[in-house]
């Protein structure tokens, strides 16, 4: 039996750091290889600021992303309703344009300030084992 780094490794990340109005965004995801992906949203202690996590598609690797219809999460911005909040957007390969076959998460605030987040994209393999195709940098203890 595959074990659960197997069926569901981590794929993109958005190290943790300050998230402002600058957009931080995780690597291109080739969907191809996924069933399904499932970017996390974790933020910290945010400013009184709009926050918004994306996720974006495009038909290239390093081509320009566009946003995917309705995976698009925005918070009020607030001093403190933003404050240790998660945000999950899903996406499966029919929620993009035909053209499209590469996928990118991203975070950003609608200000200067923001705060400490991170973003993690857990992919469902279309084909086992996924931690085949897992990021290099993740690292499994068993």
């Amino acid at each position: 039996m595959d074990r659960f780094h197997e069926r569901a490794p981590v794929v993109g990340v958005v190290n943790p750091q300050t998230v402002a109005n600058t957009e931080q965004l995780t690597a291109a995801i080739d969907v191809s290889l996924w069933a399904e992906l499932m970017g996390i949203a974790l933020l910290g202690d945010m400013a009184n600021e709009t926050v918004t996590f994306t996720a974006y598609e495009c038909p290239t690797s390093n081509g320009t992303f566009t946003v995917i219809s309705g995976k698009q999460k925005s918070r009020t911005a607030s001093a403190t309703a933003n404050d240790n909040k998660q945000d999950v957007i899903s996406v499966k390969a029919e929620d993009l344009l035909n053209t499209s076959r590469y996928v990118k998460f991203g975070l950003v605030t609608g200000g200067a300030t923001g705060g400490p987040a991170a973003v993690v994209v857990v992919g469902a393999p279309r084909f086992r084992p996924g931690s085949d195709d897992k990021l290099s940098s993740s690292t499994v203890t068993f």
